[in-house]
């Protein structure tokens, strides 16, 4: 898929413990860049959508936008996609030993013509910083929430 943006890392965790944070929308305001807040139904399922409180790129104003649970393969793969702008992350996770091999991809398929004019202005150092500051803030939540961390 053209202009998406892709990165991965280690984390020193299992996968079990990873998945548990990735896959579940209620924990990503801990780690995902300019999340405020989220709110799901109690069981989040493939299909399931939730809505999310998030910082605008950077400006004062919160916006709520519905998403959805596009795939949830248990402790390998979830998708998750905006329904107000096309915006969609994939997590892809493979056991490494004791650790977790995680596979980030970000991008967008605008869903009318104001998001394709938001995705041509929208420099790549954007997606690219910002898939770089939600894979650093990752492996901490996950050891927050690990049961067998350290």
């Amino acid at each position: 898929m053209a202009d998406t943006y892709r990165r991965q890392c280690v984390i020193e965790a299992p996968v079990e413990d990873v998945w548990a944070v990735v896959s579940d929308p209620k924990t990503h305001p801990d780690w995902w860049p300019e999340l405020r807040d989220v709110r799901t139904p109690e069981e989040v399922a493939e299909g399931s959508e939730y809505t999310r409180v998030t910082r605008r790129m950077g400006f004062l104003d919160m916006v709520d936008t519905v998403w959805t649970v596009e795939r949830l393969e248990h402790l390998k793969e979830v998708h998750f996609r905006c329904t107000l702008t096309g915006t969609f992350t994939r997590f892809a996770m493979t056991p490494a030993e004791q650790d977790t091999f995680v596979e980030v991809e970000v991008g967008m398929d605008p869903t009318n013509r104001r998001w394709r004019l938001a995705k041509a202005v929208m420099p790549p150092r954007f997606m690219k910083g910002w898939i770089r500051d939600l894979l650093d803030a990752l492996p901490e939540a996950v050891r927050r929430k690990s049961p067998t961390a350290p």
